[in-house]
């Protein structure tokens, strides 16, 4: 009778561990599926200096493949590739970002291929590339209220990149720290951009219009891409038409007044 008791039981702990496996892989399938695009705090806290990390690059890497963002102590421009997370530093190199490595903002989808960017060697600079960008959201009758990402893969004749680095308490707004902010220029090199474009009516939650990084093919350099002249490049936009926002619960994140218009220092720190 003992014998029968332990093999039910058994049975019982087996079962139920299959459904809670099936659950779980159901609900990472859906998440995958969703078209959202997950965000972490808002533009305006950022730029007031919210730079202490809210959630693991783990957790965040649950929330979509493919994204930009920024470390805990503003420590680099995050680049997330094909479900790599990847930090470019202030002295100009590139690591892949531990696990527990925490961001203060960041946005990231699962992407999907739903436009085609077939030739984008007229891009002669980061504004044509835009433009490049907008009309084809707008030939395939896209609409500006939606949120878009991009992946590109290209051959660039010149691309001027940017890092910041790790920032010490008490932190100072990012439109002072952008003064100081580490430059680059590199000729003849291959990569990939990483691009998300926000509508306008996001203003302050995140920077309307695109924001791009960039990771070399080799590994080696990255950052937030300044300026850039394009050889050849194709790749995809992802129509992403809903939007997940995680807000920080903290003391110092309730204080913050992020009704401010902070348009002019996200234009002094976007670059361009």
């Amino acid at each position: 009778m003992k014998k029968i008791l332990c093999r039910k039981r058994l049975l019982w702990v087996v079962v139920t561990f299959l459904m809670i496996l099936l659950v779980g892989c159901s609900n990472m399938a859906d998440r995958q599926e969703n078209e959202e695009l997950f965000q972490v705090s808002t533009l305006n806290a950022l730029m007031q200096g919210y730079y202490d990390g809210e959630i693991t690059v783990a957790k965040l890497l649950q929330n979509g493949d493919t994204g930009l963002g920024t470390f805990d102590t503003l420590d680099g421009e995050m680049i997330v590739c094909d479900g790599v997370v990847y930090q470019a530093k202030a002295d100009g190199s590139v690591q892949i970002a531990n696990d527990e490595i925490t961001t203060p903002f960041a946005c990231v989808t699962f992407f999907d291929q739903d436009i085609t960017l077939d030739d984008l060697s007229g891009a002669s600079d980061l504004q044509e590339l835009k433009t490049y960008l907008d009309q084809s959201i707008s030939a395939q009758d896209g609409s500006g209220n939606l949120f878009y990402m991009a992946k590109i893969e290209g051959e660039f004749s010149m691309i001027h990149l940017r890092s910041v680095p790790a920032q010490g308490k008490p932190y100072r707004e990012l439109a002072q720290i952008a003064d100081e902010q580490q430059e680059f220029f590199h000729k003849d090199v291959l990569g990939c951009l990483i691009a998300v474009r926000c509508p306008e009516y996001v203003a302050g939650i995140n920077m309307p219009g695109w924001h791009i990084h960039f990771l070399s093919a080799d590994y080696t350099m990255g950052g937030h891409v300044l300026d850039l002249a394009m050889i050849q490049g194709a790749g995809y936009l992802d129509i992403t038409p809903e939007f997940d926002l995680l807000l920080p619960q903290t003391a110092a994140f309730a204080g913050l007044d992020l009704t401010q218009n902070m348009q002019d220092q996200t234009v002094k720190v976007e670059g361009k």
